[in-house]
């Protein structure tokens, strides 16, 4: 801290923490969590599978080929499952496939 600057505020509870962070930077937080925990679950199928977008509860997918489609009909409900273990109330409740 310089000579003249206002002290750096302390934080006394979590609700003072809270307010901090606006709407945007959770929005945010989550989808970088969503992505990075999306890649550790399909691993190599990253090439067939393409995160295209979130909308309220609904993941939706891009898939290149036809059997890749198939395998992620199979896992769709596994998938959703491992995918809300993340965040502290359920997000995920469809996969939609494009």
């Amino acid at each position: 801290m310089k000579f003249g600057q206002p002290p750096k505020k302390i934080w006394r509870s979590t609700q003072e923490l809270e307010n901090g962070y606006n709407k945007l930077t959770r929005r945010l937080n989550r989808l970088m969590i969503l992505d990075h925990v999306w890649n550790q679950l399909i691993g190599n199928k990253s090439r067939f599978w393409v995160l295209q977008a979130v909308k309220d509860d609904t993941l939706y997918v891009q898939v290149k080929a036809a059997v890749a489609k198939n395998e992620l009909v199979a896992r769709r409900q596994q998938l959703i499952t491992e995918l809300n273990k993340h965040f502290e109330k359920p997000w995920i409740s469809k996969i939609e496939i494009q």
